[in-house]
């Protein structure tokens, strides 16, 4: 085992939270998951990411209250329903993860211990692995931050927390990607000995495409990097669309994202923001033909966002050859090909193990619906679209009816975040494992529960 100094740096300070202000553990998983690449300790070819060793910590507490019935909801919450049947499909994926493999031994997959383009050439025997041990931890470690961030979301003041937190983590990318961008310019070695530490990943942050040097910051390849952007733009973009949260600040934080974006030459982070943009563009046409008024934080936030990437484009020096590749050229690359033939013989792999899934972590599929289809099978799928579904229609109610101003615009910027997340992992990606989502899933449920418990309490007001 070997400790690298992101490991020195972080680990000490999080047990120091945990000792001191343990009610700010979330938000420090929440900011100690922008170091994707780095560790705090490896122990072989496994390396031990901050936020799911915060994560460990947190679980240390949580465990022990929730075992002790200290963890509890009123029974009539909105969000009681969606954490049982979170609960099963967590169960149903830890299940999966150790029968499968087992019961469908031999079944051809694409080994995900191996890179996507050699798994295209050859298709491996399904057999039990720590990976999948590895991957069904991770998922029990998500639920257990999901459920302390609900927990904490009993106070009042949380979700501006959540919300600062999160604004603070996609700044420090901006500024470590502005540094990496720097240094390919001025020679200088960016330290890739703190960022990019851990064994367990393939470290792509020296990518160079049509002569531009892509930016991955503090993750491990242009695309995770690309994927975070959007959702943090997005969610930056929702809150300069309100009018009390609408500060300078979050007009710095959706133009130095958009331009980190459009540095990180990544396809999916450029389909996914322009699918964002066609629909915000969409809607915003919509409200102006069917009421003759015009939103014009919506108006300056978008056109915040075209200046920014125009800007970012201006100083690519073949700016059209760039957009043309990523665009374009990429989709006839050997990569391409490869990663769309990980999402079609996904379907074989659901099949061969009899609609049962080959088991969390078995099977790479290069998107997110073919992953769960081929590794959860019909039940594990089932379930994740039926929490989505449900996730949404709370959304829905919540910020149409109750809670106060700010608690509703929250959740309209989580929510919108979330679903660019998902977009961004239906595009290119694979595991459904990685912190973004189940952090952007906390915050969302966070902010229905606290518009939940407000309208209780004036309920209750008003009946005494």
């Amino acid at each position: 085992m070997n400790v690298p100094v992101s490991g020195i740096i972080l680990a000490p300070l999080s047990v120091a939270i945990l000792l001191f202000r343990p009610s700010r553990l979330a938000e420090w998983a929440i900011f100690v998951s922008i170091f994707q690449a780095a560790a705090v300790a490896n122990i072989g070819a496994f390396g031990v990411g901050p936020y799911f060793f915060v994560v460990i910590l947190i679980a240390s507490r949580l465990i022990p209250e929730w075992l002790t019935g200290r963890v509890r909801y009123f029974r009539d919450e909105a969000v009681v329903k969606h954490m049982q049947m979170m609960t099963v499909f967590v169960g149903w994926t830890v299940f999966s993860a150790f029968i499968s493999p087992i019961l469908f031994a031999g079944t051809p997959v694409d080994d995900p211990r191996v890179g996507v383009d050699a798994s295209y050439l050859q298709q491996m025997p399904l057999k039990w692995s720590f990976s999948n041990a590895g991957q069904a931890a991770y998922v029990v470690l998500n639920f257990l931050l999901l459920l302390q961030v609900l927990q904490m979301s009993e106070r009042s003041d949380y979700l501006k927390r959540l919300q600062q937190t999160f604004s603070w983590s996609g700044a420090c990318v901006v500024v470590i990607g502005a540094y990496q961008i720097a240094c390919a310019h001025v020679g200088l070695r960016f330290p890739t000995w703190l960022f990019n530490s851990n064994a367990a990943w393939a470290q792509l942050y020296n990518q160079n495409f049509d002569g531009v040097s892509r930016l991955t910051a503090s993750f491990s390849e242009p695309s995770t990097v690309a994927a975070f952007l959007a959702a943090w733009v997005v969610f930056e973009m929702n809150l300069v669309m309100t009018e009390k949260q609408g500060s300078t600040w979050h007009w710095l934080c959706v133009v130095g994202g958009t331009i980190a974006l459009i540095e990180t030459a990544s396809t999916t982070g450029y389909v996914t923001v322009g699918f964002v943009w066609i629909v915000i563009c969409g809607y915003f046409t919509w409200f102006m033909v069917s009421t003759g008024r015009v939103k014009v934080k919506m108006l300056v936030a978008v056109s915040t966002v075209i200046i920014g990437a125009a800007v970012a484009l201006y100083t690519v020096p073949s700016a059209q050859s760039l957009v043309n590749g990523v665009l374009f050229e990429k989709s006839t690359s050997a990569s391409s090909t490869h990663r769309m033939a990980s999402v079609g013989r996904a379907t074989g792999v659901f099949y061969a193990t009899l609609t049962l899934g080959a088991g969390i972590g078995s099977n790479r599929a290069m998107s997110m619906p073919a992953y769960v289809l081929s590794n959860l099978g019909l039940p594990g799928t089932v379930l994740f679209v039926w929490l989505i579904s449900q996730l949404y229609a709370q959304y829905f109610q919540w910020t149409r009816q109750g809670s106060d101003y700010s608690t509703r615009h929250f959740i309209k910027a989580s929510g919108a975040a979330f679903v660019t997340n998902l977009l961004a992992m239906a595009f290119s990606g694979a595991e459904i494992t990685g912190p973004l989502l189940w952090i952007l899933w906390a915050m969302l449920l966070a902010g229905i529960r606290r518009a939940w418990l407000s309208d209780y309490v004036s309920q209750m007001a008003l009946s005494a």
